[in-house]
């Protein structure tokens, strides 16, 4: 088998994406495996300095090579780091529009255990004596696919995304925190109401007809002022913005602006629908490319941006108390930033069900991936949080 000749930008043929902790051994196999056969692979352990695994360094080793060799196992699913290693490889295959991920199963992990982005992907189960590496080899070496390729419905997520910010947000967004601050002053709720539009995106992308339908301890309470505008032909179309409250541990009411990204739920509709074409696993790719479609429009739109806060949820199986506090948490910690006149735009990273890249506590982290080609050393054991502020991160 002839090995594929390197273009720029990659200068690898793998990545070999691993936890430390409990996966080493395993991943040396496959890597001495993989090279012995001429492939030129990036290998944390071997490759980085120490003290060099840091989250730009991976971020640049994934840009910089051709495929990303995912060893998943019990332990990485749990880990941290091994998530971020995920999301970052997730994020830059569908950047490229490539599918270059290559799930390697340890342990007995099945392809309904791994996160959402991943089941559609073919994945190598590895046997216990290590006969099957030739299938690694196979799939760094077969010819570039794109997502769409796995897609038979199409490249939704692109569409809904742009469609979405010009037909809507790109609209209500820009005043936004203004009326926000002037319904905050009339009905007393200084300190306890964030400037932001919260938009919830869950899981499943089916869209209640009202966020008070979740729990009994969050309430409508009111609209913004009505927004009037010519478009499409409509004359003095109206756009309005819903305001909630929802009650904390403590009893406390806190208040937000907020709703469903409205446009997700014609996927939920179409999941529905088999004459649509569109499965369960596919969605679930879908809803993560409409997510990373949005998050860049959104970065190149620092007015918009800035005024309202993406919270990916998982809405599935959860407690009736669970989405209360996911949205207490989410206002007290925009109040926090806005006491703080922290002005740092992110939005919860695309991570639900599952821990890993799928639950609100996975660790925030940037989704922009460097354009240097270069690997380049930095802080030891550095992530940047949504806040801005630094944290260490061990790898394993």
């Amino acid at each position: 088998m002839s090995v594929p000749v390197l273009r720029h930008p990659h200068v690898y043929h793998a990545f070999i994406s691993y936890c430390a902790d409990a996966d080493t051994s395993h991943a040396r196999t496959i890597l001495d495996s993989v090279e012995s056969r001429g492939f030129t692979c990036c290998f944390a352990e071997r490759d980085f300095l120490p003290g060099e695994c840091t989250s730009d360094v991976v971020v640049d080793a994934i840009h910089c090579s051709k495929n990303v060799i995912l060893v998943i196992s019990p332990a990485s699913l749990q880990s941290e780091w091994s998530k971020f290693e995920m999301l970052m490889a997730v994020d830059d295959s569908h950047q490229r529009n490539n599918v270059c991920l290559v799930p390697v199963l340890l342990g007995g992990v099945k392809v309904d255990d791994l996160p959402p982005p991943l089941r559609p992907l073919t994945c190598i189960e590895l046997m216990d004596d290590f006969r099957n590496t030739d299938d690694i080899i196979q799939a760094i070496s077969k010819p570039e696919d794109t997502w769409e390729s796995l897609l038979p419905v199409g490249n939704l997520a692109h569409g809904f995304a742009w469609g979405y910010y010009y037909g809507y947000l790109k609209i209500i967004l820009p005043d936004l925190d203004k009326t926000v601050r002037q319904w905050r002053r009339v009905n007393n709720a200084e300190g306890r109401m964030s400037e932001k539009l919260f938009l919830f995106f869950p899981q499943s992308c089916r869209c209640r007809d009202s966020i008070a339908d979740e729990s009994s301890l969050i309430k409508h309470r009111g609209h913004l002022p009505i927004i009037t505008k010519d478009r499409a032909g409509i004359i003095e179309r109206q756009y309005k913005n819903t305001i909630y409250s929802v009650t904390d541990d403590n009893g406390e009411d806190y208040f937000f602006a907020g709703e469903y990204i409205g446009v997700i739920h014609t996927m939920f509709e179409m999941e529905q629908n088999a004459t649509t074409g569109l499965q369960t696993r596919e969605k679930y790719v879908q809803s993560m490319r409409f997510y990373l479609t949005l998050k860049r429009i959104l970065d190149t739109d620092p007015e918009c941006s800035k005024k309202c806060k993406i919270v990916f949820y998982k809405d599935v199986n959860n407690s009736s108390d669970a989405m209360p506090r996911l949205i207490c948490n989410e206002i007290k910690n925009q109040l926090r930033k806005e006491s703080s006149d922290d002005t740092t735009v992110c939005m919860t990273p695309f991570n639900s069900p599952f821990p890993s890249i799928s639950s609100p506590d996975f660790a925030r982290c940037s989704l922009k991936s460097s354009s240097s080609t270069n690997m380049v050393k930095s802080e030891p054991n550095i992530y940047r949080e949504e806040s801005g502020k630094t944290k260490s991160v061990e790898r394993g």
